[in-house]
């Protein structure tokens, strides 16, 4: 299967101690299931109009420039208001409300005259790594590293959707035991998980969190091989 990686990010996208608004997860909790990998969309739903998508209650937008596709946070910095309003031009992000432009590395590039704001280089859009695999759109909010997407061995036709979910689907409901072994959710590198009680709860959250996003995405398939865990 092909994987293309776009632009992927150097340092953290989001300021240290960040908790999405209205989180519903526990503050120790966010950090480390924020440095694991999820997808977000099917590859072929992602067009030139922005659209807004969830991942661990932080608000994304997710579209495709000239040179690929992009997942930025859906807040302007200008205001706060979503991103996902707006639309592409050429290779850039315009928002709705205010017109400013970003670039596909978030930088905002053009403020209009009318508005008396500091100058464009001071606002920038949060922007996140984006890996094409399986058929989906896989992100991480704090990249460490090189991804850790879980693998599929056997091949399917990249050109049909329907069978890449059903391929993807048995080998998710095949591997469900090893999904829940630190092969796949490695927490490991955070010091509240030396409670293995603590390190089980956040596998479970992290494998509902799968069966939420496949759920989204429509693919039904996906979410009943990912029945629904309790810590």
């Amino acid at each position: 299967m092909s994987v293309e990686q776009i632009q992927p990010a150097r340092a953290s996208p989001l300021p240290d101690e960040f908790l999405p608004p209205n989180c519903g997860f526990a503050v120790q909790d966010w950090p480390v299931l924020a440095r694991q990998w999820f997808p977000v969309s099917r590859i072929e739903e992602v067009t030139a109009q922005p659209r807004q998508v969830s991942l661990l209650d932080l608000r994304l937008a997710i579209y495709r420039m000239t040179d690929g596709i992009r997942i930025g946070r859906d807040m302007c910095p200008h205001r706060g208001l979503p991103l996902s309003t707006g639309r592409i031009d050429g290779d850039q992000l315009v928002c709705a409300y205010h017109g400013l432009r970003f670039g596909a590395d978030g930088q905002c590039r053009k403020i209009p005259e009318k508005l008396a704001l500091k100058p464009a280089a001071c606002f920038r859009l949060a922007m996140f790594p984006v890996v094409e695999r399986h058929g989906l759109v896989w992100t991480c909010l704090i990249p460490q590293g090189e991804p850790r997407i879980p693998e599929i061995l056997s091949e399917v036709d990249a050109s049909d959707p329907g069978e890449i979910a059903s391929e993807i689907a048995s080998a998710i409901q095949l591997h469900l035991e090893a999904w829940m072994s630190l092969e796949e959710f490695d927490f490991s590198h955070a010091a509240a998980t030396t409670d293995s009680n603590h390190d089980i709860s956040l596998r479970v959250l992290a494998l509902n969190e799968y069966r939420r996003l496949f759920d989204a995405m429509g693919l039904a398939t996906f979410a009943s091989a990912l029945p629904a865990f309790t810590a």
